[in-house]
């Protein structure tokens, strides 16, 4: 494997990892109609971030690493639900 086949493969995560964030981020328009209070939910955030150094840590990816990258997800997410919910 030469370093373009690792770039395309590359890339390829890339385009499924978007795919994946759009998908996610539909399901949180849709959860914006269970309430405005719910949008934080700083308890389920915690629980998401632990999971995921879990799941890091099982898949040989630094959990301080995916935990930085899931934290700023989820205050991505947490804007478009605002916004979709109008606050």
């Amino acid at each position: 494997m030469n370093l373009e086949d690792i770039r395309l493969q590359v890339d390829a995560i890339d385009a499924r990892i978007v795919g994946l964030l759009a998908q996610r981020a539909r399901l949180v328009r849709d959860a914006v109609r269970y309430g405005a209070e719910q949008i934080e939910a700083r308890e389920r955030q915690e629980q998401i971030i632990q999971h995921v150094r879990y799941m890091a840590e099982h898949q040989g990816l630094p959990p301080h690493m995916a935990e930085r990258i899931f934290r700023s997800i989820l205050a991505e997410m947490v804007a478009l639900e605002k916004r979709e919910a109008g606050l």
